[in-house]
């Protein structure tokens, strides 16, 4: 009896999935994981350490918009070269990109040099994933998943990598709080010591990265059918080489870039809108309005990633049970209304319990959004697909800083909350309109 429920169980939060995937599943839920760590840690720091080398709000977001878009161009190349390339080595060149952005940081206040050092390398402005690891990554993780495992696996590799970014939260505040007041360390010294840890995580990535199998790359695009050799033989030579152009340009088929214009277009206003408010802003926000220290805040968004990595593996479950774009529509739209409504309490703990509760369903779209979009374009395009979407993504997402910085400047800071929760809501419904009947195809 009880080994049934325990059975039961374990089907429901798909661990036996888990538990049976191959080794270079491990090692990319691991690789992430430390990404997430640092990425954490050094969300807590950024804004803090920005405003401790004199620059202004306005350059701030400067910052951060010209930090994602380096990202999002450097991106864009790796991206769709990386099957031709190799998987592991540009996860390994993003890795020691890790390395060179945290040294740079641990070193210098000059705006210009730590700017390009961001743009060039890998730092992130918002706590989030950036860089071409993560298209790489769910790529490789699809191919290596059977279909109807992906939004198991995806909800676990979020939820894992989640709780590592809840504990970077926590150890980013209270790290930065306990060298200040127990070491004695000034704030830049505290400040440089979290870079040096970024770049020690790069190192780890690095090594991890040249520990993967040739089971991540790339395998050989299917052989055509007879009826489709027979359809090209008697296609003429023109048509043909119009053909070619259009299925090489990207390498993508015409489908398939309708496709990607058209999520392009509904991710673009969604990461616009998150761009507005990332975890940075969002600190920056609580400490000039309630003037809370790092400590509270590291608390305050450990809460919040633990909540959002719990709430994917309740995704998981009801992707199965609805499908993976009712649950993304669902699951967020609560919290694109709740988002609205953080700047409006003038007491910080009501302020903190809203933004707790946006974030009980804030992340439980990414896995079943993952699962559908590997699933929604063919097998041997979605590494491309997945880091052109990437790319549009990070490009939508550092418009938002800048906006944020100026606003801010005026003292509506408060506006960029409202004007978010307002997008975000609308991305939901009209996610719901497009694909509410899509069938997947690889």
């Amino acid at each position: 009896m009880a080994g049934g429920i325990f059975q039961k169980s374990f089907d429901e939060i798909g661990l036996l999935t888990l538990l049976s995937s191959p080794r270079d599943v491990y090692l990319i839920i691991l690789q992430r994981s430390i990404r997430l760590l640092v990425y954490g840690q050094s969300s807590i720091v950024l804004t803090a350490f920005l405003k401790a080398c004199a620059f202004t709000e306005f350059q701030m977001g400067l910052f951060m918009t010209m930090t994602l878009l380096g990202d999002a161009a450097g991106s864009l190349i790796l991206t769709i070269y990386a099957d031709r390339l190799g998987r592991a080595k540009v996860l390994l060149g993003g890795s020691l990109l890790m390395v060179a952005s945290g040294l740079v940081f641990a070193s210098s206040q000059t705006y210009i040099i730590l700017l390009l050092a961001a743009m060039i390398g890998v730092i992130t402005p918002s706590g989030n994933e950036i860089g071409p690891f993560r298209p790489i990554e769910e790529s490789i993780l699809a191919q290596l998943t059977d279909s109807n495992d992906r939004s198991t696996i995806f909800a676990w590799h979020f939820t894992l990598t989640g709780l590592a970014l809840a504990l970077g939260n926590l150890s980013g505040g209270w790290l930065t709080q306990a060298l200040q007041q127990d070491f004695g360390w000034t704030a830049m010294t505290t400040y440089r010591g979290m870079f040096l840890l970024y770049s020690t995580a790069g190192l780890l990535n690095s090594a991890l990265a040249m520990a993967l199998s040739a089971e991540v790359e790339i395998k050989g695009k299917p052989s055509s059918s007879g009826e489709e050799e027979d359809e090209l033989f008697e296609m003429g030579e023109e048509e043909i080489v119009e053909e070619t152009k259009e299925m090489t340009a990207l390498g993508l088929s015409p489908e398939t870039k309708k496709k990607v214009w058209l999520l392009s277009a509904l991710f673009g206003v969604d990461n616009f809108s998150g761009g507005l408010v990332p975890v940075t802003i969002i600190v920056y926000f609580f400490t000039v309005k309630f003037h809370v220290d790092e400590g509270t805040l590291g608390n305050t968004f450990f809460i919040t990633s633990l909540v959002a990595a719990i709430s994917n593996m309740v995704a998981g479950s009801l992707a199965r049970r609805f499908g993976n774009v009712k649950t993304m529509a669902f699951t967020h739209l609560p919290s694109a209304i709740l988002l609205a409504l953080v700047p409006l309490p003038s007491n910080f703990h009501f302020a903190r319990a809203i933004l707790i509760a946006v974030f009980c369903t804030t992340k439980m779209d990414i896995a079943p959004r993952t699962a559908f979009l590997t699933s929604y374009v063919f097998a041997e395009e979605r590494t491309a697909v997945i880091g052109i979407i990437n790319v549009v993504k990070m490009f939508s997402q550092s418009l938002g800083p800048t906006l944020t910085g100026l606003l801010a400047s005026h003292g509506k800071i408060w506006m960029s909350f409202v004007i978010a929760g307002v997008l975000q809501g609308s991305y939901d419904l009209a996610m719901l309109y497009f694909f509410m009947r899509v069938t997947s195809v690889s």
